[in-house]
């Protein structure tokens, strides 16, 4: 762990929780997995306190616990969850996405869930006020919470999600030994954690929405709409919100358990982030009409991406690629289609005709798609012929190339220009001596050594000693020079984790040193008007607003990295 990590992590616990929960956590971050009588002795807090600040840190799922044997007796040990700590300054992103996606009312049922961690329903309806809510307020809040729940923004809790699932395959192992009557062999042990696994990833995959209830309903009855989930995962109104004339008929009716307690779901909301990312990528690289065509292609593989581990989406048929663009978007000059010969002989549909805008939105789609294709990235691929073809993004791809674009960057700023070519001339070519180096990135031999020893220094490069005799003497040693995309994601990690600690901590020192005009603004009847503080005072609390607004977006940046660097690399390790 780095130093680095384990300071951001108190700061962002202590601006969140107080200090109380901060003592707890920075206990944690140092000595590992705890039992509760270690926490109370060790950090001197009244067992009420500490009780207090784990329920706090579990409502929010910072901390997991497990049981285990501490002599002969059995405890309950606890233990931190870095990553969503780490989460906690990227809840203006995830506020942002909810609003876009899910409008005012999914807005606050997400920051109302947010605020208070693990809630049900029914719990999200007191916080809210959801008996002063008109009708159409309560059918907005029904269709509200179905979708947040069947897009994955928020989802359910269940036993197995407060232990972390080293303990879960632990368990697991344990139940199954007992079962056996003698003492397991070799063989049977790796099968036993081979159906474990099989079995994990099975519910990994499965596309079953935990929290959600079905019963038949007749929807000719009256009485108030009710919320269900139709087949293209969009929340429908049933009951009396059907047409008149229709027959009637009994439905499956998918509702949210009232009585289910949900909690934020931050892996599933960071592939909506990375997606975002990969569809800026294109736009800067082509234009705007290309990244319309790749958000259809991302939208269409959300339902069965969970995570951010997911290397390649499942396959998609063009077509239907094509039928999810939207129907205003503007692709008639997205590519040059002049030397076509097929379109050099139809051409495109220039009437103003419904169905003559949907054939030039087709060929312009699929001239798209074909672009995408083609790109050497990588990232969108053709795995099948059959009909317009079927295609499939590489998760695994793009994330490693916004990765290696987002270290090019930081050399970037941190050096210089010829400092980024040595660094793609190693990534390209892979391991050189200093005289290929040279050669490859076009630069003298001295400068391009000193930019080496540079690199290395700042931890963007490596070496590997090949010795020609056993004795391995370095004057009788190869060096070849090469990068590692571990040490790097480490160097980089490092310094973005001090920046968002220093930038945080400056956010303090302004806030003290004007800690008595802020107490001052904070006052009731200052509050009701201005006419309290002197213009100098009024001045004053406006620079400090604009400071930490700048500072607001610096950490929003930092923490950008730190999701293109870790947390959207499939396989990465933990933190």
């Amino acid at each position: 762990m780095f130093t680095q990590l384990e300071d951001l992590c108190r700061r962002l616990v202590r601006d969140h929780y107080g200090p109380i929960v901060e003592k707890v956590v920075a206990l944690l971050l140092e000595e590992g997995r705890l039992s509760l009588g270690r926490i109370i002795s060790q950090t001197g807090m009244e067992p009420t306190s500490a009780r207090q600040a784990l329920a706090v840190l579990i409502q929010h799922s910072h901390v997991t616990h497990a049981q285990g044997k501490e002599g002969a007796r059995t405890m309950t040990f606890y233990s931190i969850n870095l990553r969503n700590i780490l989460r906690l300054q990227r809840a203006g992103l995830y506020l942002a996405l909810a609003e876009e996606r899910m409008g005012a009312m999914g807005l606050s049922v997400f920051r109302a869930i947010m605020i208070n961690g693990c809630m049900s329903v029914s719990g999200v309806r007191d916080v809210l006020g959801y008996k002063k809510f008109g009708t159409a307020d309560k059918q907005k809040f029904s269709i509200a919470v179905a979708k947040l729940v069947r897009e994955r923004f928020i989802t359910a809790i269940t036993a197995t999600d407060t232990v972390t699932k080293v303990d879960r395959f632990m368990q697991a192992e344990a139940t199954e030994i007992e079962k056996l009557t003698t003492a397991p062999t070799p063989k049977e042990l790796v099968n036993i954690r081979r159906r474990i696994s099989d079995k994990e990833d099975e519910e990994y995959t499965s596309n079953t929405v935990v929290g959600m209830k079905r019963q038949m309903t007749d929807v000719s009855t009256g009485g108030a709409p009710k919320v269900m989930i139709g087949p293209n995962g969009q929340p429908i109104v049933i009951g009396n919100g059907f047409e008149a004339g229709q027959q009637d008929q009994d439905a499956d009716e998918d509702l949210v358990d009232d009585k289910q307690c949900f909690q934020i779901y931050h892996e599933r909301l960071d592939v909506f982030l990375r997606n975002k990312r990969i569809v800026n990528y294109f736009a800067e690289k082509y234009n705007d009409e290309a990244s319309v065509v790749l958000k259809a292609i991302l939208r269409l593989t959300e339902p069965r991406t969970k995570t951010c581990k997911d290397k390649v989406s499942e396959s998609i048929a063009a077509q239907q690629i094509v039928q999810n663009i939207s129907s205003d978007a503007q692709l008639d000059q997205a590519v040059d289609m002049s030397g076509d010969p097929y379109f050099k002989e139809n051409g495109t549909d220039s009437g103003s005709s419904t169905a003559a805008r949907k054939a030039t939105l087709g060929k312009m789609a699929f001239a798209l798609l074909d672009v995408l294709r083609r790109d050497g990235s990588g990232i969108i691929n053709k795995v099948d012929e059959r009909g317009a073809g079927q295609y499939r993004v590489n998760f695994e791809r793009a994330a490693i190339l916004l990765r290696d674009e987002c270290l090019d960057s930081l050399v970037l700023n941190k050096f210089s220009s010829t400092h980024v070519r040595v660094v793609r001339t190693l990534r390209d070519k892979q391991k050189l001596d200093e005289k290929l180096v040279s050669q490859a990135a076009m630069l003298p031999l001295a400068r391009s050594r000193e930019l080496l020893h540079e690199l290395t220094l700042a931890g963007f490069a490596d070496t590997v000693e090949i010795p020609r005799t056993a004795d391995r003497n370095p004057s009788r040693m190869v060096y070849l020079w090469h990068v590692s995309p571990q040490k790097q994601v480490s160097a980089a990690l490092r310094g973005a984790l001090q920046g968002i600690s220093n930038i945080m901590q400056r956010a303090d020192q302004e806030t003290l040193a004007r800690a008595a005009l802020v107490a001052k603004s904070q006052r009731a009847d200052v509050v009701a008007g201005t006419t309290h503080l002197t213009p100098g005072e009024q001045a004053s609390l406006q620079v400090l607003g604009k400071l930490k607004q700048q500072i607001d977006v610096c950490v929003i940046r930092l923490d950008t990295m730190l999701l293109l660097l870790h947390d959207m690399v499939p396989g990465s390790t933990a933190l």
